[in-house]
């Protein structure tokens, strides 16, 4: 097994990791307050909740395909992002460059997003529906098991919750019983954290009036500076685990 795929491992059992890199929040804000509150438009969910999912996930393309700010803003396929470029925006905020160059964002998708107050995603889960153990499907590595998704929250509210279910908890749990369990977080302003989209997972801003605002990259763990910051974070790591109860 290589380190990369022992590493996919580990991270698939951590709900929430602090990647152990903090930045400064004022600096963050006032690159955020610079931008157009226009800009920021509806996430284009495949789903069968577009329209609850475009009501309360707006944003915008800091890395993207041909640069450009909105295209991006859908599911896509697992493929080659080598094409993944500076948008306008990015350009005009050094700082937040800076903030996803040193977690080793450079190249990969990264955006901008914003949960308006009152606002949720749906539980899901990033990938097919299928089996997470040992990080394999049928004798394959399943197509995302490299990715680890970073945020750094920019402008947030304590009503915001970050949360995690085991998926084999999620898909085969009775929810009429007590027991499924939650890993629950809400991230600091200027810190980074890794959300585990392994498992079935969901964000809530059950704040009525404040939408929270967040750099959310997907970052490569084969690539050395991402592969040497979760590295260290994972052997740090002293929280809960997730594992099977059912």
């Amino acid at each position: 097994m290589s380190k990369f795929v022992k590493l996919a491992a580990q991270l698939d059992k951590i709900p929430h990791l602090d990647l152990g890199r903090s930045f400064d929040v004022a600096r963050l804000q006032t690159e955020l307050d610079a931008m157009d509150p226009a800009l920021f438009v509806p996430y284009r969910s495949k789903s069968h909740n577009t329209k609850h999912i475009a009501k309360s996930w707006h944003g915008l393309s800091l890395i993207a395909p041909g640069g450009t700010i909105h295209t991006d803003l859908t599911e896509e396929p697992y493929a080659g992002r080598t094409d993944c470029v500076w948008t306008p925006i990015a350009e005009a905020s050094p700082y937040i460059k800076q903030v996803i160059t040193e977690l080793g964002g450079e190249g990969q998708r990264a955006r901008f997003m914003c949960m308006r107050a009152g606002g949720s995603l749906t539980w899901h889960r990033h990938g097919t529906e299928i089996s997470i153990e040992q990080g394999n499907i049928m004798g394959q590595l399943r197509p995302n098991w490299y990715e680890v998704i970073v945020h750094v929250p920019v402008r947030s509210t304590p009503e915001y919750s970050y949360e995690v279910i085991a998926a084999h908890d999620y898909e085969l749990g009775d929810f009429f019983e007590a027991g499924l369990e939650v890993h629950q977080m809400n991230y600091p302003e200027g810190e980074a954290w890794a959300f585990n989209g392994t498992h079935y997972h969901n964000v809530f801003n059950r704040s009525a009036t404040v939408d929270r605002y967040s750099i959310m990259l997907t970052a490569d763990i084969r690539r050395k500076k991402t592969f040497d910051i979760v590295s260290k974070a994972v052997a740090a790591y002293d929280g809960p685990l997730i594992e099977r109860s059912i």
